[in-house]
């Protein structure tokens, strides 16, 4: 059994959680609530909810821009993607220097600046120029409110010059512009990268070009997005497209190989003839990946959720939108690697941890993971570390050659270290509610209650109960009546004719 050398889990700072909470309160300050739309802030939220969630074909672009929807915005999905984004700065290589430049894309209300200063102290008295871009500009002036104010109540400078400029992002132009050293955008590219048209191949070298051409030599692109099979598919796409142009993925990916976790993306390493010009290009080495699933896996990670104060949880719930987890999608490439620099991890034996834990039919927990040899199920301590773990092994993975999970395909890899505690995952009572649950004694409940009994030698069956008798209608419709016949069998031969409606229409021919 192979060795735990060292681990690195994505964790929220013990600060953040004050951080946050101080940010709601500046939220109050600077765009305070009508007393009359107070009490309909909850209503707001949840609304909003559903429009971002089931009605994306036709909210608008700018939807950000109206008062009530930002008023719910900046209360709810701010301080959210706040807490999702930074347990994923804390300990990302961003290859900031005194005096680089950061663009933000779709800024909205500064989301991703403020995360960064929450989450990385070491950068908040450094001098960087900040870019903020996005369509509607009042969600960037009050984002430019909330900055300013976290770091004057937290008592420090804030050393950075922060610029706004209303602007649409657009992912078909590849003009030069290489001036960033860090290109970062959340929960943009979700929805127009799917507007565009053409493959997803063609999607997606459209989108590196174009955040390439912003990015400057030796810079680097943080995207993120909700962990949706859709987003998995289009940031396995990107990462694909970044490679073949000679660019590399730095996180969360411990390989330069196929992804073997993309989705409905279908990479150029598993198709006999690539239909968008590649068949003399470069392709990328295969990997092993899932089979025996309905649904392809897509990368997606739980997000620590300790940078979420007690009190946004509660507004929360008493909005009707509770959160238990959350999750994300996520890459940090960097699109010109002709300057490369010696990697930190070892990609023969890093481990990155994707799923959740789950119960093995032998014993003990298991967990979907990403290695250079490809989908990988890993059992012992690995299993018991978080998802999200970048995991240090002593000796390489094991190959493809190697045992296999003969359900999902997975490549088998055992760790063991006695620093790694044994996780415990949450008792879940069975169900009772469901159509047929069985119960104690061997019974079912059907969709009608009544309880029937299944167990093995059983010979009870259920009481033949005498078809009703036809109803008397006085001989109106030909049956005869033991009441003789009804006072109106007898009509006009001028009056109207019923229809016998008992009287079964032949079937139309098709």
């Amino acid at each position: 059994m192979l060795g735990l050398e060292s681990f690195r889990t994505p964790s929220a700072p013990k600060e953040a959680a004050h951080l946050v909470s101080t940010l709601l309160d500046i939220v109050e300050e600077v765009a305070p609530l009508p007393a009359g739309r107070r009490k309909d802030i909850r209503r707001d939220v949840l609304e909003l909810w559903r429009e971002l969630t089931s009605e994306k074909s036709t909210r608008q672009p700018d939807y950000i821009g109206e008062p009530a929807k930002l008023a719910a915005y900046l209360r709810y999905f701010l301080p959210w993607n706040v807490a999702r984004l930074v347990p994923l700065l804390v300990d990302l290589d961003l290859g900031l220097k005194p005096g680089d430049a950061v663009l933000d894309i779709g800024s909205g209300p500064l989301t991703v600046p403020i995360a960064l200063w929450i989450a990385r102290p070491d950068l908040r008295a450094m001098e960087l120029r900040v870019e903020c871009m996005d369509r509607v500009r009042r969600a960037m002036e009050i984002g430019l409110g909330l900055l300013e104010g976290l770091a004057l109540r937290s008592g420090q400078a804030l050393s950075w010059k922060l610029t706004i400029q209303k602007e649409s992002f657009s992912i078909t132009d590849a003009a030069p512009r290489r001036d960033f050293a860090l290109v970062t955008s959340a929960n943009v590219f979700n929805e127009s990268f799917w507007r565009i048209k053409g493959s997803l191949s063609e999607r997606a070298d459209m989108l590196a070009s174009s955040l390439g051409a912003r990015a400057a030599r030796g810079g680097r692109i943080l995207i993120v997005e909700p962990g949706d099979p859709r987003s998995g598919a289009m940031l396995s796409a990107l990462r694909e497209s970044v490679i073949l142009r000679g660019g590399e993925p730095l996180a969360p990916c411990p390989h330069r190989a196929a992804c073997p976790m993309a989705g409905a993306f279908l990479s150029s390493a598993f198709r006999d003839s690539d239909e968008d010009g590649r068949d003399g290009g470069e392709r990328l080495a295969k990997v092993v990946t899932a089979k025996g699933r309905s649904k392809a896996p897509w990368c997606h990670f739980v997000i620590d959720a300790g940078a979420a104060p007690e009190r946004l949880v509660a507004f929360s719930e008493t909005a009707g939108l509770p959160k238990d987890r959350l999750i994300a999608s996520w890459l940090l490439l960097r699109p010109d690697a002709a300057e490369k620099t010696p990697s930190a991890q070892a990609p023969s034996r890093s481990v990155r941890l994707v799923s959740d834990a789950f119960r093995l039919a032998e014993g003990g927990l298991g967990r979907y993971a990403c290695t250079r040899t490809g989908y990988s199920l890993v059992k012992d301590s690995l299993a018991d570390l978080p998802s999200g773990t970048l995991a240090l092994l002593d000796a390489p993975v094991p190959p493809a050659s190697t045992e296999r999970d003969p359900k999902s395909n997975a490549v088998i890899v055992r760790a063991h270290s006695d620093q790694v505690a044994p996780a415990q995952l949450p008792y879940k009572p069975p169900r009772t509610d469901r159509q047929g649950s069985r119960a104690a004694d061997g019974q079912t409940k059907g969709r009608d209650g009544k309880a029937r009994d299944h167990r093995q030698g059983s010979t009870k069956k259920p009481p033949i109960t005498p078809r009703k008798a036809p109803r008397d209608d006085g001989g109106r419709f030909g049956r005869p009546s033991a009441q003789g016949p009804h006072p109106l069998a007898e009509r006009s031969p001028y009056a109207r004719s019923k229809k016998n409606r008992n009287q079964r229409k032949p079937k139309r021919s098709s």
